[in-house]
């Protein structure tokens, strides 16, 4: 597997994690990211950015704290 960054915001915005792969593609993310009423979508990608600060995406967290379906989509992209 490739290396990846998972952020989460504590649920202040729907998008509540964020994923950053080693290509530097973003992608924001619910606890249901399949589901008709979640949230999964591609945001852009980092590497364009000078600064590279995640600061404002929440605290880093391992793929283990993630639901089943959450981690689905997180394979999907990395």
């Amino acid at each position: 597997m490739r290396k990846f960054r998972i952020f989460d915001n504590g649920g202040k915005t729907v998008d509540r994690f964020t994923l950053i792969n080693s290509w530097g593609e973003v992608f924001g993310f619910d606890q249901n990211p399949f589901n008709p009423l979640g949230f999964g979508q591609f945001c852009g990608n980092i590497s364009q950015w000078k600064s590279k600060a995640t600061k404002h995406l929440g605290k880093r967290i391992d793929f283990i704290e993630l639901t089943e379906e959450a981690k689905e989509f997180v394979k999907d992209r990395i």
